[in-house]
């Protein structure tokens, strides 16, 4: 029989140390993570993967449709430009 009976937030707590860090371990290999590069130490990692991304350009509209969309932000630039400079002469004007 042992002389010191170990308390039960003694046990909670041994449990504690050896279940959360697996349960870290488990979750970010699940999440596709490698917190102590197990994968290579295993020889479980192959050619790291990397997606290539290839910016094509927008052939679809022609030079005729641009200069029209720049004719049409020009005005309303002009527009709004000719509304900020009434808006700033009654302003002054009280």
């Amino acid at each position: 029989m042992p002389r010191r009976k170990m308390t039960p937030f003694a046990r909670f707590f041994i449990v504690m140390l050896i279940i959360v860090p697996l349960a870290y371990f488990g979750a970010s290999w699940y999440n596709g993570e490698d917190p102590l590069n197990v994968r290579q130490y295993l020889g479980l990692d192959g050619q790291p993967k990397t997606e290539q991304v290839t910016v094509v350009a927008d052939d679809k509209s022609p030079d005729a449709d641009l200069q029209l969309r720049i004719d049409e932000l020009e005005a309303k630039l002009k527009q709004c430009q000719d509304e900020l400079d009434q808006l700033k002469t009654q302003i002054n004007n009280q």
